[in-house]
């Protein structure tokens, strides 16, 4: 960073970052669609699976999923019809080994399957994690499971790399619904499966008590390849298959990713696949590298340095890119943007890095989608007055970098306006400034490094602009799969990664020793776009911090009202209203699953003696400890909770009668045994009831009850179930 000379200096950089700040926007996304593939007609039989949500399963007897969207992109580019035969992952794999289907799906690749399939190569990649209850245990990696019940999906080909780690507890079932039921339930401590089918699972049988741990550190397993497996005596669909899979957009890709599989984690993401690699290692070996064709002169944009080194704010996203996916990055200096598009559709070139997206390179070149959007602002002389926009300049000649197919749109846009081309920002405020033009119209980090190497002092920043700059990378027209990795890796990276680039960069072009009239001259045209707009922002930012901390106590206040709702203030523990709830989850889950639960009903035998001899006060103290004694007693996994008066209720889910017996025995015995502040023993007896499929609420809570009360007239301190 250069060091800044002076207040003045200071006063305009500020003004400056703020107003890229301010204008800072994401243009829209642009798509490439190649022509459509191979127009022979063939019938391919595919097992495809009818549980592995969101990829393939049955909806009203129809399969669906990311899976069937994508086979039916690929039908539409090979005109094949696709049967589909639906059966689980061990019925698919048998039909396909004994030749009853042509091709199979969400297959993964090993080296034993090679003698019977030919591989495609994968359409999707997905993590491989580990789930574990919550509270459970810490997991660290898969040393972490030795010792544990870790449960896979049957004939999963990560069960062979498990295997490895004897200490492990492989458990296979066939259904992953089945797989993350056991889980929850305790009958296993960790499930290994992928994070897609994972989350789906969890959250369609409101298994809530399951938490992703994170991924499973065994290299050859972190990431699950899907893809298409054809039978060895069908090469051509082989072909056809992995051709139409090659060909296939990006965004057309994504916008399945979007509607099927949505957001994942970053740290989980998965970027490139195999062929992508595949891709990369080719040029690297043919090449050294991917081959950089870039401008001389597009200033901070994409230009060539003192050093003939590739410099500016594309320079630095590659480098960012180049840094995250391990490429290797070739400078080609090619001086103007036609000759730069020249080498790149001579193939001396693979890349043009930086180019504003335009028809007229249709023929010769396929854009990525805008990686960058830069605010367009218009620059006039200083004694002009403020320009909200180009509406009102009628007549007026305004100067354009002819950068892509910028003059076309605003020639369109604006038809009362004449615009002039110029060869540069530098010659475009030049001719402002000698009112050849009214005004200029570029973006800020152009505008601002144009102003400081050129002493233009007579310069200021009227207006912004709806329009942005896109900014996008482009390759050889034809070369598709180069496009679709490189979208791929740009947009890859954050906004936020791209805004601090910008922003470097528009500190580097005013952070330099700069006239000091030229200096003020331009921080009162600035003033005058931005002196409203930071009063305003101060207002909405006080005015924010203000609302924050408003929602920040209310929703304090919140929970502690919904505490106080389902809490019974004197013992701590859950109130009859929060049971009634629970007793109604736990119901819906036995009915659902055929899983057993049980209700304990205890109650404190001759409690108001202890009223009548001690008071109230002490009778409420005697219930204190009561409810602390119950909290200590119980499982983690145990719902403790005052039914009314001296009676307490515990429901003790995936429990049966015995158990909960067990469970209410120990609590008889610790209370039995504990010192309570009236000094007078205190007993409980207590009723256990398991319940019975489909019994509603009340008839179960009778039935505790009435045992309960046979344990009070047999004698008390005891309980029966």
């Amino acid at each position: 960073m250069v060091k800044i000379c002076g207040r003045p200096q200071a006063v305009f950089c500020i003004l400056v970052v703020i107003c890229w700040l301010f204008f800072w926007g994401v243009a829209p996304v642009r798509s490439q669609s190649p022509a459509t593939g191979p127009a022979s007609a063939e019938t391919v039989s595919i097992a495809v699976q009818n549980n592995f949500p969101p990829f393939s399963f049955l909806v009203r007897g129809k399969v669906a999923g990311f899976t069937i969207d994508y086979l039916n992109l690929l039908s539409a580019k090979t005109k094949i019809e696709f049967t589909f035969v639906p059966g689980t992952w061990e019925e698919n794999l048998t039909r396909f080994r004994n030749g009853e289907v042509d091709a199979i799906t969400e297959i993964s690749h090993t080296p034993e399957r090679e003698a019977f399939t030919r591989f495609t190569s994968p359409y999707y990649l997905i993590p491989t994690v580990v789930y574990i209850r919550e509270n459970s245990f810490s997991y660290n990696g898969v040393e972490t499971l030795k010792g544990k019940d870790v449960g896979i999906e049957t004939g999963i080909f990560y069960k062979d790399y498990l295997q490895a780690y004897p200490d492990i507890r492989i458990m296979e079932i066939d259904d992953t619904g089945e797989l993350m039921k056991k889980l929850s339930f305790g009958e296993i401590d960790a499930a290994v499966t992928n994070i897609n089918i994972g989350n789906y699972m969890i959250k369609q049988h409101v298994l809530e008590n399951i938490r992703l741990a994170g991924k499973i550190d065994i290299p050859a397993i972190e990431s699950e390849d899907l893809r298409i497996g054809v039978q060895k005596n069908r090469p051509q669909v082989h072909a056809l298959l992995q051709e139409a899979m090659n060909s296939i957009p990006y965004t057309d890709y994504m916008r399945l990713q979007d509607r099927w599989i949505g957001a994942m984690p970053r740290d989980l993401q998965e970027t490139l696949m195999p062929g992508d690699r595949d891709l990369i290692n080719s040029h690297t070996n043919q090449y050294g590298g991917f081959r950089l064709s870039f401008h001389k002169h597009w200033y901070p944009v994409d230009f060539m340095d003192d050093h003939n080194a590739h410099a500016g704010i594309a320079a630095q996203i590659f480098d960012m890119a180049a840094r995250t996916h391990g490429l290797r990055l070739v400078e080609q200096v090619s001086g103007s943007l036609e000759e730069a598009v020249d080498a790149v559709f001579k193939k001396e070139s693979d890349i043009l890095p930086a180019i504003v997206p335009s028809d007229r390179f249709n023929t010769q070149l396929i854009f990525t989608r805008p990686y960058l959007s830069l605010p367009l602002v218009i620059a006039t002389r200083s004694d002009e007055f403020f320009v909200g926009d180009l509406k009102g300049l009628s007549e007026k000649h305004i100067g354009l970098v002819d950068r892509g197919e910028l003059v076309d749109r605003f020639t369109e846009t604006y038809p009362d306006l004449v615009f002039e081309t110029v060869s540069s920002a530098s010659d475009g405020l030049k001719h402002v400034q000698n009112k050849k033009l009214f005004a200029f119209v570029d973006t800020i980090p152009s505008i601002a490094y144009a102003v400081k190497n050129n002493n233009y002092y007579n310069i200021k920043v009227s207006g912004k602009l709806e329009e942005t700059l896109p900014i996008s990378a482009a390759v050889r027209s034809g070369n598709q799969a180069l496009a679709a990795v490189l979208d791929k890796i740009l947009q890859n990276i954050s906004v936020e990664d791209k805004e601090k680039v910008v922003d470097r960069w528009i500190s580097i072009s005013l952070e330099e020793n700069v006239d000091y009239t030229l200096v003020w001259q331009i921080s009162i045209g600035l003033g005058l776009i931005l002196v409203a707009a930071v009063v305003w922002l101060k207002k909405v930012q006080s005015f924010n911090r203000r609302i924050s901390s408003a929602y920040a106590l209310l929703e304090e206040k919140n929970l502690e009202l919904e505490q106080l709702s389902i809490t019974d203030s004197l013992t701590g523990l859950y109130n009859r209203h929060k049971l009634d709830m629970h007793l109604v989850q736990e119901k819906q889950r036995a009915d659902r699953y055929n899983r057993p639960f049980s209700l304990v009903i205890m109650d404190i035998d001759h409690f108001k003696s202890v009223n009548d001899r001690f008071g109230h006060q002490t009778g409420d103290e005697v219930l204190r400890q009561m409810g602390s004694l119950i909290k200590k007693s119980i499982r983690s996994s145990d719902i403790p909770g005052r039914w009314g008066g001296e009676e307490f209720l515990i429901i003790c889910p995936e429990t049966d009668r015995q158990g909960a017996k067990t469970l209410a025995e120990v609590i008889r015995k610790n209370i039995q045994d504990a010192s309570f502040l009236s000094g007078t023993p205190i007993t409980i007896s207590g009723g256990v009831a398991e319940y019975e499929l489909k019994e509603d609420s009340e008839t179960l809570v009778k039935r505790a009850d009435d045992i309960l009360y046979k344990a009070k007239h047999s004698g008390r301190n005891r309980i029966l179930g």
